[in-house]
């Protein structure tokens, strides 16, 4: 059974997209505002309505020359059953290792597909969506509404080639942030709802998989409910994993003495072996001598210093630093979605 799309792009970008084939199963169209997440309710409404296609998708990211999966185009992809189908953007390392890792309910909740992927909607499902909350992210919002009713969704293995994307959100995380402000409280409420111990299968430790929700906690800047989930299961579990959580919100508040305690107490994490192959290919990205002289101390003994780390920190938030201040988050975005899925398959696998 064959499906036919409609793209929907900022005005700007989907004037520059190769024009899909005569008979193509694709059609592009230009959305009313700038980006996906200044769509409001009414205006996903418009665009399902002006569109005679069974999904409806949208990217706010110009697309290589290199164009769309051959897929997408011909139109021969096999949907009889799927509700949502995503086509992650070349170099979506870390939004493809949670999918494949995770549960679909915890990586929608750990990270926004729309800033890393072609996320296309079956337009019925889309249209049929109730309580969406008015937010900055409605079509977020409706994917995690869709993952949590069990809508199938297919991840492809074929890959869009944008421009304008290096692996990150456009919006990192700041490294001590304030807490989340009303516009949030959608995302706030699931958060606080979201069970572990019911979504992960064959839990076979429970200490881990009350770490998995102090980290999505954290993720998104709830620092105090994150520490109440952290601190009732500290040096606890498979590899301490609430422990690490604990260290990453005092951090991040920032306690960088208290952030340092809870350094010794997560010990030897098999994160901190992985790490320094990770973030070491991000300096080639930076001239500053700033942030050059912390490749030392992070990464060349082969094995991530968790106190180097808060000295980093610590650091960009006295320098004002601008690439200091860009390493440091996107190095802690890696360490935290990563020590997310770690955490996860420590509550998972015996």
């Amino acid at each position: 059974m064959t499906a036919t799309f409609q793209l929907f792009l900022p005005q700007q970008y989907s004037e520059t997209i190769p024009v899909p084939p005569e008979g193509s199963a694709l059609k592009v169209g230009a959305l009313p505002q700038n980006q996906t997440c200044d769509l409001s309710a009414a205006d996903i409404t418009g665009l399902c309505e002006q569109s005679a296609a069974d999904f409806v998708g949208f990217l706010d990211f110009p697309i290589s020359d290199s164009g769309l999966p051959d897929p997408l185009v011909s139109g021969q992809l096999e949907t009889p059953q799927h509700s949502l189908i995503v086509c992650p953007l070349n170099r979506a390392t870390l939004f493809s290792q949670a999918w494949d890792t995770l549960t679909p309910t915890a990586a929608a909740l750990a990270l926004n597909p729309l800033e890393h992927a072609l996320v296309l909607f079956r337009k019925a499902d889309l249209q049929n969506l109730q309580n969406l909350t008015a937010n900055s992210h409605l079509l977020w919002q409706a994917f995690i509404q869709l993952i949590q009713a069990e809508a199938d969704c297919q991840i492809l293995d074929a890959v869009i080639d944008v421009d304008d994307y290096h692996g990150f959100p456009r919006h990192l995380p700041e490294l001590a942030p304030h807490e989340p402000g009303s516009e949030c409280e959608w995302l706030y409420s699931l958060l606080q709802a979201y069970q572990p111990e019911k979504d992960l299968p064959k839990i076979s430790s429970r200490p881990d998989a009350k770490a998995v929700k102090a980290g999505l906690l954290c993720i998104h800047d709830y620092l105090e409910e994150s520490h109440q989930y952290s601190q009732s299961v500290q040096h606890d579990g498979r590899h301490r994993a609430g422990d690490y959580w604990h260290h990453i919100m005092h951090r991040r508040e920032p306690d960088y003495s208290n952030a340092k305690y809870w350094s010794r107490a997560v010990g030897h994490h098999p994160l901190l072996n992985a790490l320094p192959d990770v973030i070491a290919p991000l300096f080639a990205q930076f001239e500053d001598d700033q942030v050059l002289d912390w490749q030392t101390p992070l990464v060349s003994s082969g094995r991530w210093s968790l106190n180097a780390f808060v000295d980093c920190c610590a650091e960009s938030a006295a320098s004002g630093n601008a690439s200091l201040d860009t390493f440091a988050r996107q190095s802690q975005w890696i360490e935290m979605q990563l020590l997310l899925q770690r955490t996860s398959l420590d509550a998972t696998t015996g």
